[in-house]
C-alpha cells in the first residue's frame, strides 16, 4: 500500500484509477475503442474553467487550463466518460462531440 502511495504521489497522477482499478481500466478501454469523443478547440476558449467544475473526471480537461494546450485542436483522452456535461457548460462551444475519422473528411 505504501509503495502504491509513493508511486501515486511522485510518479503518476491517478495511477490506481488508470492502470489497476477495474472501473478505470474499463473506462480507458471503452474510451480508446469508442468512435465518439470530445474535441477541444483552443482558439474559441475563454479559459473560465466552468467545464472542469462540472466534469466527473476533471483531470481529462487539464488541457483547457490556459497555457496547457500544445495544439489548437486537442481530442480529450480516453479517460473521459463522454457524458457531455462539459459541452453543455461551455459558453463558447470550445468543446464538441466528434466522431473519429469523420472530422478529416468534412
Amino acid at each position: 500500500m505504501l509503495a502504491l502511495l509513493v508511486f501515486e504521489v511522485f510518479f503518476s497522477k491517478r495511477a490506481w484509477c488508470r492502470y489497476a482499478c477495474p472501473i478505470g481500466l474499463t473506462y480507458g478501454v471503452v474510451g480508446i475503442l469508442s468512435p465518439l469523443r470530445i474535441k477541444y478547440t483552443l482558439d474559441d476558449c475563454f479559459h473560465e474553467s466552468d467545464c472542469r467544475k462540472v466534469c466527473l473526471v476533471p483531470h481529462v480537461l487539464d488541457t483547457v487550463i490556459k497555457g496547457s494546450a500544445i495544439h489548437t485542436e486537442v481530442p480529450i483522452g480516453p479517460d473521459c466518460t463522454s457524458c457531455g456535461l462539459c459541452i453543455d457548460t461551455c459558453p463558447t462551444g470550445s468543446l464538441k462531440f466528434e466522431v473519429k475519422g469523420l472530422s478529416k473528411l468534412m
